[in-house]
């Protein structure tokens, strides 16, 4: 009996603690709120809390326009085809693949601040973003993954925005959000090559650490020509995945 008691009121003041913890935490943020309104980080307009875009910047942000390929989402200048040259000339690593809007404009900037000025807050907002076009764009998940990075660029970049986007993505989706993959050597900046070197700086540069079956979401910041995905694909694959399926916040 003494047991059932300590625990009811172990219990109790759990409940009690945990309630007092969110009115403390919702009140700072009110006084926060008052002394640091939020502004919108394209404009500096004021902005709800929770928002990083007023109403305008987020109407403005450029969209991708007519017809696109149908494997990887890039833009293509006839109508009359589905496929962009590199996707009817090439056997993709991954599915398909899909991304917020062109590398251009407002899209730009919020990468610029979520990647080189780590603002976590455009990070959560860039996820809930990806979770509603991967809701609108592909199948049934079975979990989200990241574009993963060697100790030594983790250290040097400060973190990996990949991973950070992945798991916005994964808690909104409601799936889990797991590793799968691991870099095995480091790689020379992608954006300083061209579209043949960037095949071969990242060829067998990764490899699945975790098996994993279904259709997996492969979460990245930028897809250019696509030779990243391509060979995180082969590796999710090999370890057993059934679909992969590309998501980027921009694509260039």
């Amino acid at each position: 009996m003494t047991t059932s008691g300590v625990t009811r009121t172990s219990s109790f003041v759990s409940r009690w603690f945990s309630r007092a913890v969110c009115r403390v935490r919702e009140g700072l943020r009110g006084i926060a709120a008052l002394l640091y309104p939020p502004q919108c980080v394209l404009c500096g307009v004021p902005v709800p809390w929770g928002e990083v875009l007023c109403a305008a910047c987020a109407k403005s942000l450029p969209q991708r326009e007519g017809p696109s390929c149908r494997h990887c989402g890039d833009s293509l200048d006839d109508a009359r085809v589905d496929l962009c040259l590199r996707c009817g000339t090439h056997v993709r690593g991954f599915d398909r693949a899909a991304s917020l809007g062109p590398y251009d404009g407002g899209w730009k900037m919020l990468m610029a601040r979520f990647k080189f000025e780590r603002e976590k807050a455009v990070g959560r907002w860039l996820g809930g973003r990806l979770a509603e076009a991967a809701a609108e764009s592909f199948g049934d998940i079975v979990c989200v993954t990241h574009v993963p990075m060697t100790r030594g660029e983790y250290r040097s970049r400060g973190g990996n925005p990949s991973r950070e986007l992945a798991r916005w993505v994964a808690r909104r989706l409601g799936v889990p959000e797991r590793t799968l993959l691991a870099k095995t050597r480091p790689t020379r900046p992608q954006r300083t090559l061209s579209a043949r070197e960037r095949a071969v700086n990242l060829r067998d540069a990764f490899r699945g650490v975790r098996s994993e079956t279904g259709t997996v979401l492969l979460v990245d910041d930028l897809l250019t020509t696509g030779a990243t995905a391509d060979e995180c694909g082969r590796a999710l694959k090999r370890g057993g995945c059934n679909e992969v399926c590309v998501l980027t916040v921009v694509r260039a």
